[in-house]
């Protein structure tokens, strides 16, 4: 089977979409799939990343024509100059089994254009806002089920769906047995995705400046652009421990009894291993989810960055290092939630369905 990925990292979009892929990604390559990325060379991409683990890639531009200087994350890309510099890519070659797209900027126009390029299509969405022209689509966050049809009016009547945390892009290690809930907080970890780019790193250590009896590590991710005042609030504390990347977060994750963190991929990983956490939404589409999972008792959430007050943080880092009942509630919960498995079965249908176009329905 022949996979290509769609999809982009940099500091203003984050590493989350190239890594829940990444995560699908190997799924598939240890199934025997051929899988394949396709990534702008943005500031920040992740390129060298995939090359590294053994992923060819094609590299697409970083700017477009017609695209507008000031793009947010979810501003829709010129589509058809994207489409234009992959097909480059491809001249001919054989339509892959599937294209997976992972990418607010790119909608159901984007869909029907690169549909000769493979034989079947799958996005991965969060925000359900703009139509799709797909044959499975996933969206693994927890408003996608329990919002009412959120994708009702954006997908075509025979496009499969996968929704909800149970289809969560996690690695097989996440398939485990959840954390000891200790009386009392002894270490914590911090982490806002893969570069910070809402410096929300530096305001959590500020705050965690008032737990002296506290080990705490930091993963404050590449390149971040506060890495000289991090290294003096850490090099003070000699229980501190500040890391640009950790060669296994999992096993760091498994060590630690509360977590201080964004609304992003990291939230399924956190309630695979029951793990509590205090959530800040670091981009707006983080934020709804987020809102949701705390009203439903999964973690504590402080709300978007822009509008958290220090002392907010401070009192909520007190209230759950002292309080195990919470702390366990919340793991509980969120262990309902998610099991660990979502990757495998996205996988299997990837593969079952690509089988049955090789060899015909009902084999």
């Amino acid at each position: 089977m022949r996979v290509l990925i769609r999809a982009d990292a940099s500091i203003t979009l984050g590493s989350g979409h190239i890594a829940r892929c990444l995560t699908l990604a190997n799924a598939l390559r240890k199934q025997g799939a051929d899988v394949r990325f396709a990534c702008r060379q943005l500031p920040g991409h992740l390129l060298q990343r995939l090359t590294d683990q053994g992923y060819a890639s094609y590299p697409l531009p970083e700017r477009y024509g017609l695209e507008p200087s000031s793009a947010d994350s979810e501003a829709s890309l010129p589509w058809a100059e994207d489409v234009q510099a992959l097909s480059g890519h491809l001249q001919d070659q054989a339509p892959f089994d599937w294209l997976i797209v992972d990418h607010y900027g790119l909608d159901a126009r984007w869909e029907n254009a690169v549909r000769p390029l493979a034989k079947q299509l799958m996005a991965i969405d969060d925000l359900a806002n703009r139509p799709h022209a797909v044959d499975l689509l996933l969206d693994q966050n927890y408003c996608a089920v329990v919002l009412d049809a959120p994708y009702a009016r954006w997908l075509q009547a025979d496009c499969q769906t996968f929704l909800g945390p149970r289809f969560a892009l996690l690695r097989e290690a996440f398939a485990c047995q959840p954390i000891i809930i200790k009386p009392r907080v002894q270490r914590v970890l911090v982490n806002f995705g893969g570069f910070d780019a809402a410096a929300q790193v530096h305001a959590t250590m500020l705050a965690l400046q008032h737990f002296d009896d506290l080990q705490v590590d930091i993963v404050a991710g590449l390149g971040n652009p506060q890495w000289d005042a991090l290294s003096v609030l850490s090099k003070a504390r000699p229980n501190w421990r500040l890391h640009t990347v950790v060669d296994d977060f999992f096993a760091l994750m498994q060590q630690v009894d509360l977590f201080i963190g964004a609304g992003g991929g990291t939230t399924w990983e956190r309630a695979a291993l029951g793990l509590p956490t205090i959530c800040i939404a670091v981009a707006r589409n983080q934020q709804l989810n987020a809102q949701l999972l705390a009203e439903a008792g999964m973690h504590l959430y402080l709300g978007p960055h822009e509008q958290l007050q220090p002392a907010q943080l401070t009192d909520a880092i007190e209230r759950l290092v002292a309080d195990p009942a919470l702390r366990r509630a919340f793991a509980q919960r969120s262990r309902g939630l998610v099991d660990g498995r979502g990757t495998r079965r996205i996988a299997d249908v990837l593969i079952a369905r690509a089988d049955n176009r090789h060899t015909g329905p009902g084999v």
